[in-house]
């Protein structure tokens, strides 16, 4: 029977052959993946969603004179990007509004063009006009 020692320079040897194959194996992984032309396996690539501002103001300019609330908005780009993440469109939307291509009001969001103009004979200063 081998002693403890041997046994222990037995499984060392062992362990030293079995990196040299790993290490061969290696080379000849590298051979080969030169030999196919690629550098280094291929990464996933993450593909974005695309540009959504266009459709927002696209949905806009259809909704006309209605102008449309952020939730209706959201529906309906979602529907055409359902990747579109949670808070984009609220964000586009309120950018939007602060470069003045939009107006909010009552909840609406109305294109510049089709927002509700105030009625000049309303109640303006607590003064009524006469009719």
């Amino acid at each position: 029977m081998a002693t403890a020692k041997e046994q222990q320079m037995k499984i060392k040897a062992k362990l030293e052959a079995v990196r040299k194959q790993i290490d061969e194996l290696r080379i000849q992984e590298k051979l080969l993946i030169e030999l196919l032309g690629d550098d280094a396996p291929a990464k996933p690539v993450r593909q974005r969603s695309p540009s959504i501002k266009p459709l927002v103001l696209d949905y806009m300019k259809a909704a006309g004179e209605s102008g449309a609330t952020t939730a209706e908005v959201d529906a309906a780009i979602r529907a055409q990007v359902p990747t579109v993440a949670k808070d984009t469109v609220g964000s586009i939307l309120s950018r939007l509004k602060g470069d003045g291509a939009l107006v909010y009001e009552g909840e609406r969001y109305y294109e510049k063009k089709f927002a509700p103009r105030p009625n000049p004979f309303s109640d303006v200063g607590g003064l009524r006009a006469v009719s």
